[in-house]
């Protein structure tokens, strides 16, 4: 998984539902970098998001993004633990314990079942498609 990643989709599927959600719209746009100490680093959120004018633009793009980095460690086949030291959102530091398969030049990330706040406590499972940079 070490080098560069591009965002390819980023959806949260509802647990009570099975209702899924392109959480920054169908192409969202972003990066995900690993380094071979690893060291992990991620930027991904809306596309074409215009320059704030205001703090109220300010706040919708702060809004529609994440950023973070952190260490990652092996938690077992195909799963891993981002110790997370900076977050955009200090809420999201600590440890995340994420999912993976790897195809190929094709990288999907998940996320265990968690509630989310901003849906309402709901359940969801996260899912992150990147794809290999320059492929």
């Amino acid at each position: 998984m070490v080098g560069a990643w591009r965002l390819i989709s980023f959806s949260y599927t509802f647990v009570d539902t099975g209702e899924r959600v392109d959480v920054f719209g169908p192409n969202p746009d972003g990066y995900m970098v690993l380094s071979q100490s690893g060291r992990v680093m991620f930027l991904f959120g809306a596309r074409d998001q215009p320059s704030p004018q205001n703090d109220a633009d300010r706040v919708s793009l702060f809004n529609q993004m994440y950023g973070y980095t952190g260490l990652i460690r092996s938690a077992g086949p195909n799963s891993f633990v981002t110790s997370i030291d900076y977050s955009w959102n200090p809420a999201w530091s600590g440890d995340q314990l994420r999912h993976f398969k790897l195809e190929g030049d094709k990288l999907l990330i998940t996320t265990p079942e968690q509630l989310v706040p901003a849906h309402g406590a709901r359940l969801i499972v996260g899912d992150v498609l990147w794809v290999r940079e320059g492929s």
